[in-house]
């Protein structure tokens, strides 16, 4: 299974009835709406999740996992827990561990009021401008000016 295979699953397992919109599932994976859409169909191709159409928006869909889906991340889970509970959480004590959280939770509430404060169309224009970033990274090209 992929790491895009794995990090799609997650999200769709911890979901109510296993299903999430796909604009949903794109913001908790962070990815843009294209990257999300290719992903899933490639899945979908490989009988690990279904799209169907969203019946409360039809221009929407959503994200499901099937039987075959839900099993193949229980069978992926142990091994992916395990080295990220060796390396990260295992060399730290109670004490750290919790002081981690409390630095987390602060972090997280940061985003989540920056986030809300700005304008969506700001928001966008920001993720245009990383994804654009990302693309000539990845590319290597760079804007002439």
């Amino acid at each position: 299974m992929s790491a895009a295979d794995y990090a799609v699953m997650v999200p769709l397992s911890e979901a109510p009835n296993g299903q999430l919109r796909t604009k949903d599932l794109g913001v908790a994976l962070g990815w843009d709406r294209s990257r999300t859409s290719h992903q899933v169909t490639r899945m979908v191709k490989r009988g690990l999740v279904i799209r169907e159409f969203c019946e409360d928006d039809a221009r929407g869909s959503v994200v499901g996992l099937t039987r075959a889906g839900r099993a193949a991340i229980e069978k992926a889970a142990p091994n992916h827990v395990a080295p990220v509970r060796k390396l990260f959480f295992d060399p730290l004590s109670d004490d750290e561990l919790d002081a981690l959280g409390v630095a987390l939770n602060r972090m997280l509430a940061a985003i989540r009021q920056y986030a809300a404060e700005q304008p969506p169309a700001e928001v966008d224009r920001v993720e245009r401008r990383s994804n654009r970033n990302r693309a000539r990274r990845r590319t290597g090209i760079e804007r002439h000016t």
